[in-house]
């Protein structure tokens, strides 16, 4: 009986250490788990709060590679919002604290976290050179390890310039790594059928066609998509098969495998027609957008017609019918007395409600012709960048054509800026549509100027053309603090910082900001070609031409104008400066705390 209880007792004790160490596990597990899921959310304040606490269970627990992870996943998550200033102090936290504590895996984390930041900047010459240090780094210390989600980066990197040499190297480069992940695998050989389709090498894309069905059938990861079987029996000449296939792609993928496939079996017309059917669902969202607006205005304006004639008929009937029954009871001359005084009082009203219709349909007609010219210049702005569109993807699709790379390449580049100008302008119109619809915006939004400022700087700076430096001047304290709505004016100062760039091919753009009389007075002044001065007036006017040097085609200045309006302050344009534009907002600071 003793040797029985010893036993239990030796047993329980030899377990406690094990379940112990299950549950923090899991509660490593669950937290990692939490962390991710708010890294892509907007609230900050839950996503700081399970970093914290991942942070210090993984510190507990002795589990380094975690501990490191958390901390730079705070650094990936202000970059990702394009506060790149809080994100590269994290870093640099994050290799100090590494350093001190002698950890190679937490340098190696500085890199990585230091390459994506950088990456989200848009500054891809420095980081496609940190990410090539971070892959050195790692094969250097963790040779055994796969510096696959490094190379991946660089292979973005590589797409993103339509470098397809490059692009096939670092695809490569992952699939020769040690214990590469099969995501990682996966991406890598779609990547390189892509380009093989695009070669029309069918032995290089069936080698890698029996790699990703492998992959599928060992992981469950890489399945072929429906677009790799589409391009599969495309490149064997099974266009019957891959016909059936395109049924299961996405409508503009499908029109455009579809004009390929009757392209190679001979069929120009229906090549043709797909390409053009490819073409208008590309425009149908602006197509049908303006449709609508345009029949609902017609709508409501006869509705309102029929209810003011409603409302007309019906007062008239009523007064008509008070009127018999009074002349009834009185004697005749009084009731021809009546009459005569009723109908000069009706002539008066039908004058006055004739006035009041008349005035209504100037107003109305004004409306129209607003709406019209409108209307007018929205589809001239629109058919500058659809024109290059439409021209160059005809140009693309007629085999007539023969076009060596670098042609094709060029207008496959006119191609992708027209649709960005395009894209631009819809979503000018969406915030237009918006900031104008606001009666008031909430202002509950505590933010420092100074902040604010030179997180806007930092996020256009790389917008910049060469040979233009953008600065930020303040004579403002950092611990100012304001009440405002924050991503308004977030998107004010873009307009405006966007409107600097863009006319200033040399010199400078500068950020000011000051408080002056309760009010926050920021300027952005450049030295870019000007505005006339007989054109200073309309500055704020939409698609109004300024010079041959200037022409504002777009709607910043106009949304600026609109937000302004709604924060309850100024925005103008400062006439005595000669030396290219200088545009100042007046903004109330609310409740100024210091």
């Amino acid at each position: 009986m003793k040797l029985l209880l010893h036993t239990l007792l030796l047993t329980l004790c030899l377990a406690a250490p094990t379940s112990a160490a299950a549950d923090d596990a899991a509660q490593l597990t669950k937290l990692r788990a939490e962390m991710l899921k708010y890294l892509s959310s907007n609230d900050k304040d839950h996503f700081e709060q399970v970093t914290e606490q991942l942070k210090e269970a993984s510190q507990q627990a002795g589990n380094e590679r975690l501990f490191y992870e958390a901390w730079s996943n705070q650094a990936i998550y202000e970059a990702t919002r394009q506060y790149y200033t809080q994100a590269y102090a994290i870093v640099d936290d994050i290799e100090q604290h590494a350093r001190e504590q002698h950890s190679i895996f937490g340098e190696y984390t500085a890199l990585h976290a230091r390459a994506v930041t950088t990456l989200q900047k848009q500054s891809y010459d420095d980081a496609e050179r940190q990410f090539q240090q971070a892959v050195s780094f790692r094969h250097k210390h963790f040779p055994q390890e796969s510096a696959a989600e490094d190379i991946q980066e660089l292979m973005k990197i590589a797409n993103h310039r339509k470098d397809a040499k490059a692009g096939m190297m670092y695809a490569k480069q992952i699939l020769a790594e040690p214990n590469v992940a099969p995501i990682h695998r996966g991406r890598a050989l779609y990547r390189l059928s892509q380009i093989a389709f695009n070669r029309s090498d069918s032995v290089m894309f069936d080698h890698l066609y029996m790699q990703m069905d492998s992959l599928q059938h060992k992981t469950g990861i890489g399945t072929c998509e429906p677009v790799v079987e589409v391009n599969y029996h495309i490149l064997h000449g099974n266009y019957d098969e891959a016909l059936r296939l395109c049924d299961q792609l996405r409508p503009a993928d499908r029109a455009e495998r579809l004009a390929l496939i009757y392209h190679k079996m001979g069929d120009d017309r229906r090549a043709y027609e797909q390409m053009v059917r490819f073409k208008r669902i590309n425009d149908s969202i602006v197509l049908v957008s303006h449709g609508n607006v345009v029949a609902s205005c017609y709508v409501q304006m006869n509705n309102e017609r029929m209810k003011l004639e409603q409302q007309l008929l019906q007062r008239q009937n009523d007064q008509l019918r008070h009127r018999f029954y009074y002349t009834l009871a009185a004697a005749l001359v009084i009731i021809l007395g009546l009459l005569v005084y009723q109908r000069q009082r009706r002539v008066k009203s039908l004058k006055r409600d004739n006035a009041r219709l008349d005035k209504a349909r100037r107003k109305a007609e004004h409306a129209l012709d607003v709406k019209n010219e409108f209307i007018t210049n929205i589809t001239n702005e629109l058919r500058e960048p659809l024109n290059p569109i439409s021209g160059f993807s005809d140009i693309l699709g007629t085999a007539d054509y023969e076009l060596q790379p670098a042609e094709r390449e060029l207008m496959s580049q006119h191609i992708q800026r027209s649709s960005q100008l395009l894209l631009k302008l819809i979503d000018e119109m969406a915030e237009y549509s918006f900031y104008e619809s606001k009666k008031e915006l909430p202002m509950t939004s505590t933010y420092s100027p100074n902040l604010l400022c030179r997180h806007m700087v930092d996020a256009m700076e790389a917008r910049c053309q060469e040979g233009v430096v953008m600065r930020f001047e303040t004579s403002v304290s950092d611990n100012e603090k304001c009440s405002t709505n924050g991503s308004a004016v977030e998107a004010l100062l873009r307009h405006l910082l966007d409107n600097a760039i863009k006319y200033t091919h040399q010199g400078t753009i500068t950020v000011s900001c000051r408080i002056a009389d309760g009010h926050v007075v920021v300027s952005v002044t450049d030295t870019g070609v000007g505005i006339p001065k007989e054109q200073q007036a309309h500055v704020f006017d939409m698609f109004t031409t300024i010079s041959d040097e200037a022409q504002l085609n777009g709607m910043g200045l106009s949304i600026c104008q609109s937000i302004v309006r709604l924060l309850k302050g100024r925005i103008w344009l400062d006439t005595a400066y000669d030396q290219g534009t200088r545009f100042v907002v007046e903004l109330p600071t609310g409740e100024v705390k210091a």
